[in-house]
This record gives structure tokens, C-alpha cells and sequence, in this order.
């Protein structure tokens, strides 16, 4: 969740293109050296423990070698991996760099702040002591006044200091509604009463994924059987329940977002990669733990799992597979160990758990930017290869991220590749939504009145498309998830980065102060109007 993120969007300008840090459109080009790297953050906060993943959001030129070496200036504060998984240790702040390995004069550093953990974790509820039946009193014995007895005096819930909106999208939608959340945000009083009020559904950024679940130490020591470690996320699905919420599941199998010690013998960096047998048999093993652990201590709750994440390659120049002829990555450890039909296996155990448990789970293959062609096409080929038997279909939903600008691309390439998904026969979700602001804002440019207007009409744009798939395709539309629900104050000029920078200042439904925005009041206006009923 959002460990959650995780891969650029195209934009026409005038006669240009300007390429965002989730494009992967294809270019015929050769590669060029690599002259520029921009990282998914620049800073970061961290408590002690926490992990989170920096990755390479856009290089210039556009196709230039992505391929980085990290390197952590305090390791004892934070470490990095060779995957750009960095981990908390104490106290303090620290700088990872990235520097290009086709050109090592060109570097992009994060900053990040490690704190130590609060001693005041989730509210506790109130333990009451129990009462035990007296013994019997013999009839003939005068009544006595009653004791009292004493009770524990319930420990005081915190008040939001905030006041919520009049109208709330879930009650306005007729699909679920949802955000994208991590583990501080459960802790935050406000944010709690916002999303109870508004939202049905929720994701974790980072707590449900590979390097947050696998306990690599235990597993080390075991019998080679990948054990996990949910305490954190059970918390968090425990927030959810206690305020009435679903939650996605996010993501199964991912190379971003496994440990990187899932793919070595003994589970120790140092060795070398197991085979695929041995692989596929943590797979199966690791799908199956988690799945059931979630749906066997929280019935219901968990209503669906991104089983595979990002796995479609957009580059020309990328071979197409020769055992499942589809256009895939073919630089992770997943592919490299088994070959492409690791996507299949994938999805053939989380079926597997699912039947396990008995419930009612959707799976998905999750993507960005999937209404970019050709990548459209390279999606439907991989549904149709999943989904081959009919008797016996593997994949049931398909997932959207889309990051958007308020002039690109408008609604309709969306609506039309959600259709062209549905016509495959599955279900879809947009499991990321972000309106972000005009790249040149980019430039330092103070962002207006009339940019803030457009922003919240390309809301207006989006939720319509939505709600009239809805309607045209019933019983279709599992969920629209909004990312970066809130503005971020603390990053107004960093004009350096796309993602995170004047973008992230204007991009929310509410602001910082948990102000709705006009960008809120449309979605509501769509919302009532269309519905998607």
C-alpha cells in the first residue's frame, strides 16, 4: 500500500512531448546515455523498522539506462539495498544516492529522516474486569446491600479536531470507494474519522508487500519454508475493521516489492539464487500463508489481492517471451529464475489459497498508465493468456493506476481501455487515481487560481468517465481508489521532481488541514448526479 508506488506518463504540448516518471511508451531509438535520474522521493520520513522503496521515476533522455547503483552515506542510520529497498535503523538522517551505471557523473540523492517509534501506539480498548457470580445465600440469611463491584475506567479515545464534510463519496457512489493508506496514517485521529465518513475500501502502501511480510531472519533459520510476519499489518486491518472497512490486498508478487533475500539459497544475500523449483515452491508456500492468514483471522475483510504488479514492458526493444508471447520485464529475479510463465504460477496458487479459504477474494494483475498503447494491447494478450480455459479462469479483475495531468490525457482514453478490459471479460478497479498539476509548474512556476480550477475539473472529467462505465457496464467497476488524497505542503519548491514535487503541493482532494477541495465537491457533484447506478 502503497509501500505502497512504484513508470512515466506521456503529455502532448504544443509540438513536443514531455515525458512524465511513468511513461514506458515504446521509442525506436537506441538508448542514449544516460544525462539526468529523478528518484521517487526526495526526502523521506521514517520510523525506526519502517521500509520503504526508491526507485528510478524518470531518466533524460527519455530512454535512457534506467539501471542505478544505490549506496547509503549512513549505514548505521539507514541501509540501502542493491534493489533501492531502504530500512530504518535509528535515529537521525541519512542520504541515498543513486548513481547511474551508464554514467557515473550523473547522481540523484533522497533525503532520510529516521525517528524513533512512538511509545504510544493504537488506542486500547478499555479491558473490563469480569464479575464474578457470588455464591449462593442460604434462604434464611438477611439480604445484604449489594457491593459494587469495581470496574476499569475505559482509557479516553481521542477526539477529532477537525470538521468532517457534509457529503461523503461512498455514500454517493454505487462502487466502493477508496484510498491508498499506510501505517501512520491508522495512528492519526483525524485522518480516521475522515476516512470512516468517506471511504469504503483502503489499501497499504508498503505493509502488505514481500520486504514488509517475509521475516528473513526466521526463515533463514527454518526449513527453508519462507516464513512471514504480519503484526503490522494485522494492526492496520484491525483500524480497518474497527471503522468499518474493506481492504485490497497489495501485492503478491512483485519484484519491486519482494524481499531480495526470497531469491537465494538459505535466504542468505551473500549465496546464490535458487532454482526454480525452489522457487516456485516459496511462491506457492508464501501466497498461501498470506492469503490465509489474513482470510482465517479476518473473515471477509481482505476482499481482494493485486497478485502480480507492473509486469508489462512497453519497450520495443524488449523480446517478446517466447513461452507466453507476452511483452514482459525480463530484468527480474521472478522472470530470470523461471521465465515468463512465472505470472501464470503466480496466479494458479493465489487461486489455490483462495479455494483454501472458502471465500470470496477477486484477484487482479495491476498496472500504470494501462490506457497508454500499445500497452493496452500487451494487457489484453496477457488476460487472454491467463484467462485460456474458460472453464478455469485465473484472473478476475483487472487493476488501474492512472497519474494524470488536467490537460493529459483526458478521460477517454481511460473509459476506453476500461472497455476494452471489460470485453475481455473480467472486472476493473482503479486502484491509483492522481490528478497532478501542469509539468511546467515544474519550471518554479506559482501555481494560479485557474490551475487549481482545472486540476478539480479534470476530477470532474475522470469521476464522470467512471460513473458512466458504471452504468454501461454493470456490476463492473469494483472500486476507484484515490492516491494522495491530501496537498503536501512540505514539499512546495521542489520543482526538481514530477511525482513528488509542485504536483504533490496541489494535487489532493483535501488540503493538508483536511479542508475539502473544489476538486472533493466535484467528485460529490459526479457523484450525485451519475452515481454509476
Amino acid at each position: 500500500m502503497r509501500n505502497k508506488v512504484k513508470s512515466s506518463v506521456a503529455i502532448a504540448l504544443s509540438a513536443m512531448m514531455v515525458f512524465t516518471a511513468l511513461s514506458t511508451a515504446p521509442d525506436a531509438d537506441a538508448a542514449s546515455k544516460t544525462k539526468k535520474i529523478t528518484l521517487s522521493a526526495t526526502k523521506k520520513t521514517l520510523t525506526v523498522g519502517a521500509k520503504f522503496t526508491l526507485k528510478v521515476k524518470k531518466v533524460k533522455p527519455a530512454k535512457a539506462n534506467k539501471k542505478v547503483t544505490w549506496k547509503s552515506n549512513k549505514k548505521a542510520i539507514a541501509t540501502v539495498s542493491k534493489s533501492g529497498v531502504v530500512k530504518a535503523k535509528k535515529a537521525g538522517t541519512a542520504k541515498i544516492t543513486a548513481t547511474s551505471k551508464s554514467n557515473k557523473k550523473v547522481k540523484a540523492t533522497c533525503t532520510v529522516k529516521v525517528k524513533e517509534k512512538s511509545k504510544v501506539n493504537n488506542v486500547q480498548k478499555p479491558v473490563q474486569t469480569p464479575i464474578a457470580t457470588p455464591p449462593a445465600v442460604p434462604s434464611n440469611t438477611p439480604a445484604a446491600t449489594p457491593e459494587v463491584p469495581a470496574t476499569t475506567v475505559p482509557t479516553p479515545v481521542p477526539t477529532p479536531s477537525i470538521t468532517l464534510p457534509e457529503d461523503s463519496l461512498k455514500e454517493n457512489a454505487a462502487f466502493n470507494v477508496g484510498t491508498v493508506i499506510n501505517y501512520d496514517k491508522t495512528q492519526d485521529v483525524n485522518f480516521t474519522a475522515l476516512a470512516k465518513q468517506q471511504f469504503d475500501v483502503v489499501s497499504f502502501e508498503n505493509e502488505m508487500k514481500g520486504y514488509s511480510l517475509l521475516d528473513t531472519e526466521a526463515s533463514m533459520a527454518g526449513d527453508g519454508t519462507p516464513v512471514c510476519k504480519f503484526e503490522q499489518a494485522d494492526g492496520m486491518v484491525e483500524w480497518a475493521i474497527a471503522n468499518g472497512l474493506k481492504v485490497r490486498g497489495h501485492v503478491l508478487i512483485w519484484e519491486a516489492s519482494m524481499a531480495e533475500s526470497f531469491f537465494h539459497i538459505d535466504y542468505d544475500k551473500e549465496k546464490g539464487l535458487v532454482d526454480k523449483e525452489t522457487l516456485l515452491k516459496r511462491m506457492e508456500s508464501y501466497e498461501m500463508q498470506v492469503i490465509t492468514h489474513f482470510e482465517s483471522k479476518y473473515p471477509g475483510t481482505v476482499i481482494a489481492w493485486d497478485v502480480v504488479n507492473e509486469a508489462i514492458d512497453t519497450d520495443s526493444k524488449t523480446k517478446v517471451d517466447e513461452t507466453t508471447g507476452l511483452h514482459l520485464y525480463t530484468t527480474g529475479k521472478f522472470y530470470q529464475i523461471i521465465g515468463g510463465d512465472y505470472i501464470k504460477y503466480a496466479f494458479e496458487y493465489a487461486n489455490k489459497a483462495v479455494a483454501a479459504t472458502g471465500a470470496d477474494i477477486q484477484l487482479f494483475y495491476n498496472d500504470f498508465n494501462c490506457f497508454q498503447a500499445p500497452k493496452t494491447d500487451y494487457i489484453k494478450e496477457l488476460i487472454k493468456y491467463l484467462n485460456a480455459d474458460p472453464a478455469n479462469p485465473l484472473l478476475d479483475c483487472m487493476g488501474m493506476e492512472g497519474y494524470v495531468l488536467f490537460e493529459w490525457p483526458g478521460p477517454n482514453p481511460v473509459k476506453q481501455a476500461m472497455e476494452a478490459f471489460a470485453d475481455c471479460g473480467v472486472k476493473v478497479g482503479i486502484n491509483e487515481l492522481c490528478v497532478r498539476l501542469n509539468d511546467q509548474l515544474a519550471s518554479g512556476k506559482t501555481v494560479s487560481e485557474k490551475d487549481i480550477a482545472a486540476h478539480a475539473e479534470m476530477y470532474k472529467k475522470m469521476f464522470t468517465a467512471y460513473c458512466t462505465f458504471a452504468q454501461e457496464h454493470p456490476n463492473t467497476l469494483t472500486n476507484v481508489s484515490i492516491w494522495a488524497l491530501f496537498d503536501r505542503p512540505d514539499l512546495i519548491g521542489n520543482t526538481e521532481h514530477y511525482d513528488y514535487g509542485v504536483y504533490g503541493t496541489h494535487s489532493g482532494l483535501f488540503t493538508a488541514e483536511f479542508e475539502p477541495k473544489q476538486a472533493f465537491f466535484n467528485v460529490i457533484e459526479v457523484l450525485k448526479e451519475k452515481g454509476g447506478n
